[in-house]
This record gives C-alpha cells, structure tokens and sequence, in this order.
C-alpha cells in the first residue's frame, strides 16, 4: 500500500510504502520532477526499486486529490 501526503515545502510530497500493516520505506517525490519525466515521454518509473508506476497516471491523482484540477 502507499500512503501519498503533502509535505511541508510546496510540490514536494511524501510516499510512504506499507506491507501489511507495517511501514517499509518512505520517499521524497517532487512534483517538478514527475513534469520533466512527463515532457521527456518516459511512461514509468520505479518507487522503492519494486514497483513501477505510471507517469502520467501518478499526475493526475495528485493533481485531482491535492491541487483540485
């Protein structure tokens, strides 16, 4: 499971990973990076080193659930 929340500086979130209940990893996910991996047509990246994550897919979540668009 990943738990995505807003951090304190603006465009940065945090992506926590879950197994069962317990808490694995956490990440630094900087929304200005996924718009250059988007404008240089790269369609997935790896979070954690074992799950991919569709690009664009990741965008709109975050622009629907943290910025209303």
């Amino acid at each position: 499971i990943f738990e995505i929340s807003p951090s304190e500086t603006v465009g940065v979130f945090e992506v926590k990973a879950k197994f069962m209940g317990v808490h694995l990893e956490t990440l630094q996910l900087e929304y200005q990076d996924l718009l250059q991996l988007q404008y240089e047509g790269v369609a997935v990246m790896k979070l954690f080193d074992r799950a991919t994550i569709n690009v664009n897919l990741l965008i709109f979540l975050l622009n629907k659930k943290f910025y209303g668009k």
